[in-house]
């Protein structure tokens, strides 16, 4: 889910680079310090606003929120210019104008990872339930985990078909894959056999 989240966001450079004649890495900082300490004093944000307003990595990502928060402490003159200010920011303020529109693909992503984990837990529950499009390696890995084990293996009836988990040795002669492995697949109504995935 977070990485779908991410994806939504740009560069955060990049949308300093929308204020003319910045000193790019100053502003990225006071924009990381406002996010995190909540400064200027003016500057009020919630807990999810700070979590989706900015995400430090590799490369640092901001959203429509941190393009506001750029925007208040450009206004405020918190941020270090190499010219006057300029009186229009038509890049940035475009950037903030899609905040609904991010704040509502975040709503839906959020929505669709808890309905697909209250999906997981009701066929952890009952197995049965489960119709036979939903069932994936990684569906019998946490069925047979959360009901018979992290480490069980065999069959066990998913959906009402035969799904079953193996452990694979280690192959001594591979030195990525030094530990042993667990593969799950299952049979289908026809008979034909899917899965076997490495997990």
């Amino acid at each position: 889910m977070l990485w779908e989240i991410r994806n939504l966001m740009r560069p955060a450079l990049s949308v300093v680079d929308m204020i003319p004649n910045v000193h790019r890495t100053p502003a990225l900082a006071s924009l990381r310090r406002a996010v995190r300490d909540g400064r200027p004093a003016t500057l009020r944000l919630t807990d999810e606003e700070r979590e989706l307003a900015f995400h430090d990595a590799q490369v640092t990502l901001t959203s429509p929120i941190g393009a506001r928060i750029l925007r208040i402490l450009h206004d405020g003159g918190s941020l270090k210019l190499k010219k006057p200010p300029a009186k229009a920011l038509p890049n940035l303020d475009a950037y903030i104008a899609t905040e609904a529109a991010f704040r509502a693909d975040v709503a839906r992503i959020i929505a669709a990872d808890t309905a697909q984990r209250a999906r997981l837990a009701q066929i952890i529950a009952d197995p049965a339930c489960a119709r036979a499009e939903e069932i994936t390696p990684a569906l019998i890995d946490k069925v047979f985990s959360a009901r018979l084990g992290h480490s069980a293996t065999g069959t066990l009836k998913i959906g009402g078909l035969l799904c079953h988990r193996r452990l694979v040795p280690a192959d001594p002669s591979d030195r990525i894959r030094a530990e042993a492995d667990f593969t799950c697949g299952w049979t289908d109504a026809n008979g034909q056999v899917h899965g076997d995935a490495r997990l």
